[in-house]
């Protein structure tokens, strides 16, 4: 915080700020720094370890992209994980499906969920369904002791750092194509294309090592690192385009504001310099990246 603004850096090299009409909650819990913010734009904001995970404004894209992409590919899926996902955005998004029988949230930190309860207006109503099921526990550790138990894997981690590291690498994914049913699907949060050129590259190298298939789609929201962001659709039993329910898409797209039918394939249709670093594991950025790491060097360097 600077005054009443509310400020975030990426690697010492940009930084986004909102105004923030008052500070609701802040608390050092077993994992991390959580804090909650008023703010007159974007309503509610939601930060882990000072940076942003959520705000009221735009958090429903990123939520409704991450679940409704996959359950829609899927001709009966009925059990869902979420790993992570504390704020219970997800878990919402995953209830509006009514042939779902269970959806399980498995998150590190309860302080999440608990502060959440009592600031953000969704999660007391998401939480009296009876399918949803409260896990406090490390996500790493639960994917591992349930094979072939869900239709539908969501990783909604926060960035690669401190809890959510774990969550990036060649082990997790292994366990988390275990975890899935015949059919089954992983989804993640998989950062930006702009900013993580060469962080994207790795995570999808590091998927294909473990699935046959991963392919990454693109939602916008302003409040993460360049406004572009990819999730993942990782399966070894599907392509994300050869079945689409199109009946249940209508019906989940009526309680939807970003999700339509038009974006569970259009979503696929990534910009060329995105398909290069998907794809390709080119970074078209790196010498911005080595300007960036340069100016780092210097400013956290020895002074002569």
């Amino acid at each position: 915080m600077s005054g009443d603004w509310y400020y975030e850096e990426n690697a010492g090299t940009t930084r986004f700020g909102i105004r923030v009409t008052e500070k609701l909650h802040e608390e050092r819990s077993e994992f991390q720094k959580l804090a909650v913010y008023e703010t007159a734009f974007f309503g509610r904001v939601l930060t882990l370890d000072d940076v942003v995970m959520l705000t009221e404004r735009d958090e429903f894209v990123y939520h409704e992209m991450l679940v409704h992409v996959p359950l829609c590919s899927m001709p009966e899926p009925r059990r869902v994980l979420i790993v992570g996902g504390g704020d219970c955005g997800a878990l919402r998004e995953a209830l509006k499906h009514p042939n779902l029988e269970r959806v399980v949230q498995c998150d590190i930190d309860e302080r999440v969920t608990r502060v959440s309860e009592k600031l953000f207006p969704w999660v007391g109503k998401t939480l009296t369904d009876p399918r949803a099921e409260l896990v406090f526990s490390d996500g790493i550790d639960y994917v591992k002791r349930h094979a072939t138990s869900f239709d539908l894997v969501v990783v909604d981690s926060t960035d690669p750092v401190g809890p959510a590291a774990g969550l990036f690498g060649r082990d997790f994914y292994a366990a988390a194509m275990r975890a899935l049913r015949p059919g089954g699907v992983m989804t993640a949060q998989t950062e930006s294309p702009h900013w993580q050129a060469d962080l994207v590259a790795t995570i999808y190298a590091e998927m294909r090592a473990c699935f046959r298939h991963a392919d990454a789609y693109a939602c916008w929201l302003p409040t993460y690192p360049s406004g572009c962001w990819t999730l993942a659709y990782a399966s070894s039993d599907r392509r994300h385009d050869e079945y689409f329910d199109e009946h249940r898409a209508l019906e989940i797209e009526r309680h939807c504001r970003y999700y339509n039918r038009a974006l569970q394939r259009g979503a696929f249709a990534l910009p060329t310099f995105a398909r290069d670093v998907v794809y390709r594991g080119v970074d078209p950025f790196e010498r911005f990246a080595t300007a960036q790491r340069r100016l780092l060097a210097e400013s956290d360097g020895p002074k002569e």
